[in-house]
């Protein structure tokens, strides 16, 4: 872990806060260490049942660092075809760890989500966001792709034209826009938004692992798989649920009136 990142544990749900406000936790080498070393250490600890992601001191990630980038190509420091793609895979590989934990993701945004900013908001499964909360796919006005799996995750969540817009015109989003474009499900003031993010991944702790890790795979893929495909896979998926030992509990408790394992709030 490196001081641009902050990994702590509450009970079973686990806290990643990104600590650079100063430069808008952008994606420095520093901050990049330590999500990568983040991601690392969430994906093989049993104890974590849920994972909550935010920035600081009213900042989420305002994208990459490009003070540094420009240092690079100035330099000519890392900046051939190569050492950019290396980056690039990079910057996949702990943020598909983080897109395919089999918990549930809460991203609680408060401040800036922009660029690959607002691609790791995305990576989770819950977005939340404060009333001073903006969002922006800027990369176009610096001469890039959208990167951040962006491309997959946006046009998926306000379909393809609406990113498109968001991509050519890199425009800054608003909190409201964004509730309504459904980038964030929720709204709350600032001083509320990180209580109801722990709490929301503390009433998911107890959500059945098995029943919420096919349902986070199957719903990835309800847009890639035709209608018969996704029906096999549901059969499969539901008959392995309904001969766990969560489920027999579950329908138990609920034909003699006890209280439910489970029960989002």
């Amino acid at each position: 872990m490196t001081d641009a990142v902050e990994l702590s544990l509450h009970d079973n749900v686990a806290l990643l806060t990104m600590k650079e406000p100063a430069s808008r936790n952008a994606l420095s080498d520093n901050m990049r260490a330590g999500l990568s070393n983040a991601a690392n250490n969430i994906v093989g600890n049993s104890d974590i049942k849920a994972l909550v992601i935010t920035g600081s001191e009213g900042v989420f990630c305002a994208g990459g660092d490009l003070k540094a980038m420009l240092e690079r190509h100035t330099t000519g420091m890392g900046a051939s075809f190569e050492d950019l793609h290396e980056r690039m895979q990079h910057l996949h590989q702990w943020m598909k760890i983080i897109r395919d934990l089999p918990i549930p993701v809460i991203v609680a945004v408060d401040g800036p989500a922009y660029g690959a900013g607002l691609g790791i908001a995305l990576t989770g499964d819950i977005v939340l966001a404060s009333n001073e909360a903006s969002f922006s796919a800027s990369f176009c006005k610096v001469g890039v792709i959208p990167d951040g799996n962006l491309l997959w995750s946006l046009p998926r969540i306000v379909g393809l034209q609406r990113a498109r817009e968001l991509f050519y015109t890199g425009r800054v989003v608003k909190a409201t826009e964004a509730l309504n474009l459904g980038l964030c499900m929720e709204l709350h003031p600032a001083d509320k938004l990180h209580e109801r993010a722990m709490n929301m991944a503390q009433s998911m702790c107890n959500v059945s692992p098995l029943a919420f890790s096919l349902t986070k795979q199957l719903s990835s893929r309800s847009m890639e798989l035709d209608s018969d495909a996704l029906l096999t896979m549901e059969a499969q998926a539901q008959a392995t649920c309904m001969t766990s030992d969560y489920y027999i509990e579950a329908i138990t408790r609920f034909k003699n009136k006890e209280k439910p394992l489970f029960s989002f709030e």
